[in-house]
């Protein structure tokens, strides 16, 4: 059930901001420009160009002081897995030559542990990404700067979507801002499924099923999955949601309920099923996540589990044309809301409460992030790099261009309703325990019971 009018040969981003606002916080929404004529809409552009020429000339103006910003990043390639990102650094230093900003990146895994080494030595970088539960943890530990003045007397949270202002609070003060739109489920090669008869993206479980039999019989491989990276679990978050996560995440706390429940051993029951039925990759304790996106785009297997991140590397793709989303199945014997989807924020840059000791850079970094969910930044996210930008923006998609890009879209503004990543509302022992045994499940390691069990031991250790 999708709704109408969406693919048409340009879409506007504008309609993410609605949805966004009803599955965020509940920030005020700015009210929509109405019609201008054309002498209006002349002036306005005028007004426009005289405003910009005027930031850039205060930009070059606004002390000579030089200063350095230290940026780590969540990627080992920033270039190519992030392109965006290097494009609005150049257009800052060129705007601001007095600030120069030095990037460097690393995969996940590795950033994640050399930010909480940094963090115990007090030598953070100045501005640098987390996802939100360690973000939290980050501020209770006095780590980071709490950004939630900044914010307005920069005029940021003015720029962002509605639902994504206060993407990041601790005792009701904001600590972080919005690095991306997260959006996770399975993309598909179109052409793979036509190849095996199936003429539809799947809906439900049975769906599913019947569709990795078809590929299976056709000699195609129906997921491609890496164990390797035990965070790359995305879309399966969604279908533990639809047992019943959220619903049951304050009595989990309590230890009024335990992992062990009948819903989430029935979550890693199917998770079970799927292995046993041949759905994923054979050697998937061999690869990780960045080797399964490979044989995606190569061809050699007819879905993978990601998120709206992956959109750039799809479409520069020679396969951009014929790959779908799809939320994920739904469960018939669960109890709980079945049409939902993960659309809400995803990780958050922070800034350290070193770097804001220093009035010269923390307003470098202010004007930075200032820049970055701007009218410039946000048009090199939407339209330079195909991209779903965190900050309201006034343009359109091609949707021949940029199908990739279109589907989500699509797939953002449909009456499925919105949750946040299960992942967020963990601790982040609990949460990597629960990859853990959603893996340990997938490769054979563990019984549904024992995946289970182990999780409760983790949670229970924190209650």
């Amino acid at each position: 059930m999708r709704k109408t009018g969406l693919m048409k040969k340009a879409i506007s981003i504008l309609s993410i901001a609605a949805l966004l606002l009803a599955s965020g916080c509940g920030a005020k929404q700015t009210e929509p420009e109405g019609s201008q004529s054309q002498d209006s809409a002349d002036g306005a552009v005028q007004e426009e160009q005289s405003t910009s020429e005027n930031e850039k000339n205060a930009g070059q103006e606004a002390g000579t002081q030089e200063v350095t910003i230290h940026f780590s990043e969540h990627v080992a390639n920033i270039e190519a897995q992030e392109p965006h990102m290097m494009k609005i650094i150049q257009a800052f230093e060129e705007t601001y030559p007095n600030i120069h900003i030095e990037i460097t990146g690393k995969e996940v895994s590795e950033h994640n542990t050399q930010m909480t080494l940094l963090a115990g030595e007090n030598n953070l970088p100045d501005i640098f990404w987390l996802e939100q539960t360690p973000a939290k943890e980050f501020a209770q530990n006095g780590y980071l700067y709490d950004l939630t003045d900044a914010l307005n007397d920069y005029g940021i949270n003015n720029s962002l979507l509605p639902g994504l202002v206060n993407s990041c609070t601790v005792d009701g003060r904001d600590y972080g801002v919005p690095s991306e739109v997260m959006m996770a489920g399975f993309f598909y090669n179109k052409e793979l499924f036509e190849q095996a008869g199936i003429e539809k993206a799947p809906v439900t479980y049975e769906e599913f099923t019947d569709a990795v039999n078809k590929l299976k019989s056709s000699g195609i491989v129906p997921l491609t999955v890496g164990a390797q990276d035990n965070y790359s679990i995305w879309a399966f978050e969604t279908m533990i949601a639809r047992y019943g996560f959220f619903e049951k995440l304050e009595d989990l706390n309590a230890g009024n309920v335990e992992w062990t429940n009948d819903d989430f051993i029935h979550y890693f029951e199917k998770v079970e099923e799927m292995r046993d039925n041949g759905t994923f990759t054979e050697d998937i304790a061999n690869i990780g996540y960045f080797e399964a996106k490979e044989r995606f785009l190569g061809g050699n297997a007819a879905m993978f589990n990601t998120g709206a991140w992956d959109i750039g590397d799809f479409e520069n793709s020679d396969m951009a044309q014929n790959i779908g989303f799809f939320w994920g199945p739904t469960f018939s014997d669960s109890e709980y809301p079945q049409q939902i989807g993960i659309k809400a924020s995803g990780g958050v840059y922070v800034v350290s409460a070193k770097a804001a000791e220093d009035p010269a850079l923390l307003d470098a970094v202010m004007k930075f992030w200032q820049f970055y969910y701007g009218e410039e930044g946000t048009r090199i996210i939407a339209e330079d790099t195909s991209a779903l930008p965190c900050s309201q923006y006034n343009g359109t998609i091609d949707t021949q261009a940029h199908p990739v890009l279109a589907a989500m879209i699509t797939a953002l503004n449909d009456d499925w309703d919105a949750v946040t990543e299960p992942f967020n509302s963990m601790s982040t022992t609990v949460a990597y325990g629960y990859f853990d045994a959603t893996f340990g499940v997938m490769t054979g390691v563990y019984t549904p019971q024992e995946a289970a069990q182990y999780v409760e031991d983790l949670h229970m250790a924190e209650r």
